[in-house]
């Protein structure tokens, strides 16, 4: 408990003195810098860079002239201080297959690799910024590796920077001293010169916000020395987005050491109430919320009928709000008693339960108190209590409320079910039937193989859902195919994973909560085209929901009608996962051990996190079947980022909702320690139940109680937006 309390105050507290660079551009070689050489200043926490050069400044044009030569790079602000990045570099033809002799494809590298720099919470005289950093540390070659360590200092509009590298190969452009300075020449212009080891170069570059949350940059440079083969002249283009749509104003250098016509290029300033207040939180005790009283002591016929038609007016409120199975009630204390499911607030359960709260705050007079519970398939996952007055403090910015938490979260079950409350509203809406309908892209991908520098088959999908009782859900996916690149065709290397219009999965799921906190959810059917079984999960949350245990067994069986054998494929499997909060409603470590879908075994160890209601997971996979000579060890290494698509509340289109996918997922992954490129593919997968107990009524595993709490500002965020409709 001590370590994982003094690595969150370590790493936030030190995220006030780091930041994002404004001029964020990634340099060829995978990391921020100057123009081929690295600062050491990183990307903020939740931003992503993406850019293009067209030249790989290690190596040089082995065929002039024949299709591309340069590198693609994405980078992430994953922590304060720490960036992570890949690169994707390339030569020559970018579609002839590598392992064709006659003739001989004119393609000498197709390299997908990644780096890593952390700096340093610390700040010495000159604002100086310390890094150290590692490029191409994966990959199934390492073409490009090299270590270094960076000094940044800033004086006026002036930035220089020092430092010393160790590469692993000859061609290395980090191999001994370098260094680099820049000067801003207002908020856009900024010009650099470097010595990167081996070439003098200087440059311009040009940055502009194109939006609160986005940034362009444009870089050109020349070559002043001829010590190497490197390309005389180098041009960039450069994408910078923040999750964090504050963070493109902050910047790498304080904000003391520019003068105001040379300072980064600022946003504008958001509410300091709505961000995210990671450690003020108040922390609810973990004793389960009780029930509401079930003495039931009838009330005299006036207020009934007051009482009554105020309930009605709730109900009906909340259904228009998006909201069903809506029950209303008072019990004996005249506390209302309400329980209401998010038919079209499903991206964040925190959004909903703000949604509600504002409803009801609208109509509630100055005494009054609250026990609501929001439900999935009519099956509690989260309490809150509150008071008018209470919420009303909350609003404004308070987080206490007479000595206690102004709001009183707690995950799972309620206690009782408040049935036995007098003054229900009618009823009939909890046995409705809503068709939910999600729309989502579809990729399927091969990145940096011998075949081709980017395959890609693309599609759309339709997935639904119908809750059809209390913990019963039928869902399902079809997709539809758009377009194909020629590896991904029918006769293609890669035609077996196309995109094809089917039914890609068709599951029943029954869940319920077995005790406070400890959830089961079997599921039957297809849960791919052709494979069809079922599984049982099981999922457990610590109190504070610091840590998640759980586990999935399962048997699917399918056809493989490769060659024509029509061969019956089995895949038993059973899994064990546990997942640690190391900051709260931020950052989560998860191992994953056990027999996967293809009955190679091993593990996955994963780091998550999270901005907002985007996730970016980092991890590490290493695993062989039991028959070494099928699927041998393998170890890949990989990134995905899950995020929301459309607007955040669904819309009713007649009896049923539409809306973009929950979160929609792209990642990237590659085989490390290897000494091929071969394209290896079946390893560490695990079959999606895409809704239900671990990303509905675990709401993507933020259900946890002290992960909500780390995220309450959603809850007064919507308070507000409530506040200001009719």
């Amino acid at each position: 408990m001590f370590l994982r309390s003094s690595l969150s105050w370590t790493l936030w507290l030190g995220a006030a003195a780091l930041g994002g660079s404004a001029f964020a551009q990634l340099a060829p070689a995978a990391f921020t810098g100057a123009i081929n050489s690295p600062t050491a200043d990183v990307l903020s926490p939740g931003t992503v860079s993406a850019a293009w050069n067209n030249s790989n400044p290690e190596k040089p044009r082995v065929y002039p002239g024949v299709g591309g030569f340069g590198s693609v790079n994405l980078g992430f602000g994953v922590l304060p201080g720490l960036e992570l990045a890949g690169r994707l570099a390339y030569d020559g033809d970018l579609y002839c297959s590598m392992y064709v002799i006659s003739p001989p494809c004119q393609g000498a590298l197709r390299d997908l690799s990644a780096s890593a720099k952390y700096q340093l919470p610390l700040r010495l005289g000159w604002d100086t910024r310390l890094a150290f950093g590692a490029v191409d540390i994966g990959g199934a070659a390492t073409n490009f590796r090299s270590y270094y360590g960076v000094a940044t200092a800033s004086v006026g509009a002036f930035d220089f920077s020092l430092g010393y590298g160790r590469g692993g190969r000859a061609y290395s452009s980090l191999d001994g001293v370098f260094g680099s300075g820049q000067v801003f020449l207002n908020q856009h212009w900024q010009a650099l010169a470097e010595y990167d080891s081996h070439e003098l170069r200087a440059g311009l570059r040009y940055a502009r916000p194109l939006s609160e949350s986005l940034a362009l940059e444009v870089s050109a440079s020349r070559k002043l020395s001829s010590r190497t083969d490197q390309q005389a002249w180098q041009a960039g283009l450069g994408l910078t987005y923040s999750f964090d749509k504050s963070a493109l104003g902050e910047g790498t250098r304080r904000l003391a050491a520019a003068a105001p016509a040379q300072a980064a290029p600022q946003t504008a300033p958001k509410t300091p109430p709505l961000a995210p207040m990671p450690l003020a939180q108040p922390k609810t005790p973990p004793a389960a919320v009780p029930a509401p009283p079930l003495s039931v002591t009838p009330p005299a016929p006036e207020m009934a009928a007051t009482q009554a038609q105020r309930a009605e007016q709730l109900a009906s409120r909340l259904q228009s709000a998006g909201f069903t199975s809506v029950w209303v009630g008072f019990d004996n204390a005249r506390r209302w008693v309400v329980q209401a499911e998010p038919l079209t607030w499903r991206k964040n359960r925190l959004d909903a339960l703000g949604v509600a709260l504002g409803v009801w705050q609208k109509m509630a007079q100055s005494d009054e108190q609250l026990h609501l519970v929001l439900s999935y398939l009519q099956d509690p996952v989260l309490t809150v209590q509150t008071n008018a007055t209470c919420l009303a403090k909350f609003a404004d910015g308070g987080w206490w409320c007479d000595g206690q938490a102004a709001l009183k979260l707690n995950s799972g079950l309620a206690g009782r079910s408040p049935e036995p409350v007098w003054l229900v509203t009618p009823a009939q809406a909890r046995d409705r039937w809503h068709p939910q309908l999600e729309i989502a892209p579809v990729l399927h991908q091969r990145v940096g193989t011998e075949l081709g520098l980017f395959d890609a088959s693309v599609g759309m999908s339709l997935r639904w859902e119908l809750g059809l009782s209390r913990g019963a859900l039928w869902q399902g996916e079809v997709t539809v195919p758009l377009a194909n690149s020629p590896n991904f065709g029918a006769d293609g290397a890669f035609g077996g994973d196309r995109i094809r219009s089917r039914v890609e999965s068709s599951t029943l799921s029954l869940q319920m909560e077995l005790a406070p906190r400890l959830w089961a959810q079997g599921s039957v059917g297809y849960v791919m085209h052709s494979d069809y079984g079922g599984q049982m999960d099981l999922a457990w949350l610590s109190p504070q929901g610091t840590l998640r245990l759980s586990g999935l067994a399962g048997y699917y069986q399918g056809t493989d009608t490769s060659g024509g054998t029509f061969e019956r494929i089995r895949h038993p499997l059973a899994l064990g996962s546990a997942r640690w909060s190391v900051i709260d409603g931020r950052w989560y470590w998860e191992a994953q051990a056990g027999q996967f879908y293809n009955q190679d075994r091993g593990l996955r160890l994963a780091s998550h996190h999270w901005f907002g209601d985007n996730r970016l997971t980092f991890y590490y996979r290493n695993t062989e079947a039991s028959s070494p000579i099928v699927m041998p060890r393998t170890k890949f290494a990989g990134f995905e980022i899950s995020m929301p698509i459309g607007s955040r509340a669904a819309t009713v289109v007649g009896p049923a909702t539409l809306r973009g996918a929950d979160q929609w997922v792209y990642g990237i992954a590659t085989k490390v320690g290897g000494t091929d490129n071969y394209v290896t593919s079946g390893y560490g997968m695990v079959p999606v139940i895409q809704h239900g107990l671990l990303n509905d009524t675990l709401d993507y595993d933020r259900a946890g109680q002290a992960d909500m709490l780390a995220n309450l500002y959603r809850v007064r965020a919507m308070l507000r937006e409530m506040a200001g409709k009719p």
